[in-house]
């Protein structure tokens, strides 16, 4: 059971930078494990050929630049749930493109999301994906110009980031440097044009205003900054499978 274990992802991005960017926010989050990265569909398959992992696959994050139009991707996503008939595929794409929308769905993809929308909660929305039906992001739903859950509720909404009205802009960003970014408070300190001092204040209390408004229950193997980056990135919707207690986090083997 997926809820049980950490979700097995493999990256197909024609960007290096952004293969890059994509692996290190899955990364981030212990209950996603990239797995493989390729610049075309025909990588991945070589670095799958004879590798047990391909059993095992997950999730296929697809950028959709690798599909000219509309029926490219459709035959991409086509091609990739016949070689991997239990992974999702999630198409990720740089810009709204409504015909490509409606080919990933039809074609059998789990998902269809653009990449300003889900940003760095893509491990959380990569779990959202496996929930359910098929999945799109608001500003694919307002392309659409409906209210896709009373349409059809074959399709979901992703829901948008967890806001915290109480994180004020210097906190966010010391945040955002710290635990997004990695940077140690020395060099954030230097970024923001303060004292170390100061950017580890910040960090306290950007970690208790985010404990505050959060009560998932993460698993007990996570480090302070871990939690604050699943708190910091996660959904407004909340107690969903992976989030409940009597559901542990296991690492695949």
């Amino acid at each position: 059971m997926i809820a049980q274990r950490d979700v097995l992802v493999f990256i197909v991005e024609q960007d290096i930078y952004a293969r890059q960017a994509i692996a290190s926010y899955l990364s981030w989050d212990r209950r996603t494990r990239v797995v493989g990265r390729a610049g075309t569909i025909h990588e991945m398959f070589a670095q799958l050929q004879a590798d047990p992992i391909q059993a095992r696959l997950d999730v296929v994050v697809l950028d959709t630049r690798l599909a000219r139009d509309a029926d490219g991707l459709a035959s991409t996503v086509e091609m990739i749930r016949h070689r991997l008939p239990e992974a999702s595929v999630i198409c990720l794409a740089h810009y709204l493109d409504r015909e490509q929308a409606l080919a990933a769905a039809q074609a059998g993809a789990s998902a269809f999301l653009t990449r300003e929308e889900v940003g760095v909660g893509i491990a959380n929305a990569v779990r959202f994906v496996l929930n359910g039906p098929f999945v799109v992001t608001q500003d694919v739903c307002d392309l659409w110009g409906l209210d896709v859950g009373m349409i059809n509720p074959s399709i979901r909404v992703l829901p948008s980031r967890r806001q915290y009205p109480r994180l004020t802009e210097r906190i966010e960003q010391a945040l955002w440097l710290c635990v997004i970014e990695g940077l140690p408070a020395e060099l954030a300190a230097e970024e923001m044009g303060v004292s170390t001092n100061t950017v580890r204040s910040y960090i306290k209390e950007g970690y208790r205003i985010l404990e505050t408004y959060d009560e998932t229950t993460y698993p007990s193997v996570m480090s302070p900054v871990e939690r604050a980056f699943q708190r910091y990135t996660a959904l407004e919707q909340a107690g969903l499978p992976w989030e409940r207690e009597d559901a542990p986090f296991i690492p695949a083997a």
